[in-house]
C-alpha cells in the first residue's frame, strides 16, 4: 500500500479535495487526508501532498518539515508550491498582475534543467492557472519553470528524487494531458520506492 498524505485545507472540502483523491487513487495511491498536525499519520505515509488555498497555514510548514527530515516524496500545488518557496524565510505573498486565471490552457511553462524537466520530458508545457498570487523567491527549493511572464511555476529540491512545487492544478488536467500524468505517475512510483509499511 503506497499512503500519500494529503493536506486537508477546510476551504477544500468537496469537490476540491476529490479531485486530489482521485488523483492520487488513480495512479496507485492510497489518499489519506490529514487536516492537523498527527506524528502518528504522518509516520505511516509514503509521500505527501500539499494542497493549493488561499493562504498559508501552519500545516504546509509541518509537511514541508517532515518531507525533509523523513525523506519523503512531497508534491506541492499551487499554494503548496508557493508554501514551498516561504519555507524558512519572512517572505510574503505578491499579487499577480496580467496572469489570465482559468481552466484549460492558459499559458505556457517553460523549464530549466532539472528532475521535473526530465520527468516531463520538453522544454515547456501548457498549464492550467488559478492563482491570484505569486512569489519572487525560494529559499529552499531551486526555481526550475517560469511563465513566460517571469512568474514562478515549478520548484524542486533538486537533491532528492521527487520533492517538487508547481504553481498550477496538475490534478484538474489528468484527464486531458499526458504531461500532468506523468508527474503523478512519478510522484506515485517515488512513494512507491519509499514504502515503509
Amino acid at each position: 500500500m503506497i499512503i500519500i498524505g494529503i493536506l486537508e485545507r477546510l476551504e477544500n472540502l468537496g469537490n476540491n479535495n476529490e479531485r486530489y483523491i482521485e488523483a492520487i487513487k488513480r495512479f496507485g495511491g492510497t489518499p489519506l487526508l490529514i487536516g492537523e498536525y498527527n506524528q502518528e499519520l504522518l509516520s505511516i505515509c509514503n509521500g505527501l501532498l500539499i494542497t493549493g488555498g488561499n493562504t498559508k497555514e501552519p500545516l504546509d510548514d509541518v509537511f514541508i518539515e517532515y518531507a525533509r527530515k523523513s525523506d519523503l516524496p512531497l508534491l506541492g500545488i499551487c499554494q503548496g508550491m508557493q508554501s514551498m518557496a516561504l519555507y524558512q524565510t519572512d517572505h510574503k505573498l505578491e499579487p499577480v498582475r496580467n496572469h489570465h486565471q482559468g481552466e484549460g490552457y492558459q499559458h505556457e511553462v517553460f523549464f530549466n534543467n532539472s528532475k521535473l524537466k526530465e520527468i516531463i520530458g520538453k522544454e515547456k508545457i501548457k498549464v492550467n492557472t488559478y492563482h491570484y498570487q505569486t512569489v519572487r523567491e525560494s529559499k529552499y527549493f531551486d526555481i526550475v519553470g517560469k511563465s513566460e511572464d517571469g512568474i514562478i511555476e515549478a520548484l524542486e529540491n533538486s537533491a532528492h528524487p521527487f520533492q517538487i512545487g508547481v504553481q498550477w492544478h496538475p490534478e484538474r488536467m489528468i484527464d486531458y494531458d499526458s504531461d500532468n500524468r506523468k508527474i503523478f505517475q512519478e510522484f506515485i512510483t517515488c512513494s512507491k520506492v519509499n514504502t515503509r509499511t
